[in-house]
């Protein structure tokens, strides 16, 4: 596949970047209220390697909201574009709602995964695990975009991060402003009650597989990291100290090193 930006003939935007010919590709999910420049600060270091495929989710970027019906819809939108793209084989990289998914499409398409790479996400959660994000939805549902997107930046990032690097903490704030409010409701109701669908996934899963979160990631905790872990056959526990929600944006390098270590492992 030749490096380009286009959409896929269901509407999907995607970009194609990194070096072709080496391998199976790389498809890196991003989180709801974000879009594929998420993934802007893994592109060069992954991309001396490996050809990688980023696209902007149901309702996200420069993507239409098209009947979201929970996370099959999401599901179904990367099988769409992997066929498309004419993907059999793939590394699947997802985060936060990418790793949702990601986890989804691996329990139905176990046999398709070269690796998987589940970074600050979801799994199998617990009641008090889906309260926060219950009231979440819950407010933004009656008040917008406004306190959320205010609450993500204050949960993804300490002060100290906001001091230093207020560039990156305000084009996180504007992304997820900027969101169709609609269409981001409906998507976080598909991750809220993704479980449902999502169940023991990763139980079916053989490839292998890295999961990876922050030590200080509130909702995606070292918890549900090790809760995925022992659900997958081959895993790889990483849990990177001092970082929150948004870790590939807190320390491109720590993270990108981890990455790149794994796929090169495995590729």
């Amino acid at each position: 596949m030749p490096n380009c930006s286009n959409f896929s003939p269901g509407g999907t935007w995607y970009d194609i970047s990194g070096v072709a010919g080496r391998g199976e590709p790389v498809v890196l999910i991003h989180g709801v209220g974000l879009d594929h420049t998420m993934w802007d600060p893994q592109v060069q270091t992954l991309g001396q390697s490996h050809q990688l495929v980023r696209y902007d989710m149901l309702g996200h970027g420069r993507t239409p909201a098209s009947g979201v019906k929970g996370i099959s819809s999401f599901v179904m939108q990367l099988v769409e574009l992997l066929a498309h793209l004419e993907i059999e084989q793939l590394h699947l990289v997802g985060l936060s709602m990418g790793g949702v998914i990601s986890q989804a499409f691996a329990g139905q398409f176990p046999l398709r995964l070269k690796t998987l790479i589940l970074m600050n996400t979801v799994y199998r959660r617990t009641e008090e695990e889906l309260r926060g994000m219950r009231e979440r939805l819950r407010i933004t549902r009656e008040q917008g975009l406004a306190p959320i997107a205010q609450a993500a930046v204050d949960r993804w990032f300490d002060d100290e991060f906001k001091a230093a690097y207020p560039d990156r903490v305000a084009e996180v704030r504007q992304k997820l402003l900027a969101n169709d409010v609609t269409a981001y409701t409906a998507a976080y109701a598909a991750l809220v009650e993704a479980d449902s669908e999502v169940g023991d996934a990763l139980t079916k899963v053989r490839c292998p597989a890295m999961v990876l979160t922050g030590e200080k990631d509130v909702g995606s905790t070292p918890a549900i990291a090790q809760r995925m872990a022992a659900d997958l056959a081959l895993a790889e526990v990483v849990i990177l100290s001092g970082l929150h929600h948004l870790a590939s944006w807190e320390d491109p390098a720590r993270v990108n090193a981890r990455l790149l270590a794994f796929l090169q492992a495995n590729s």
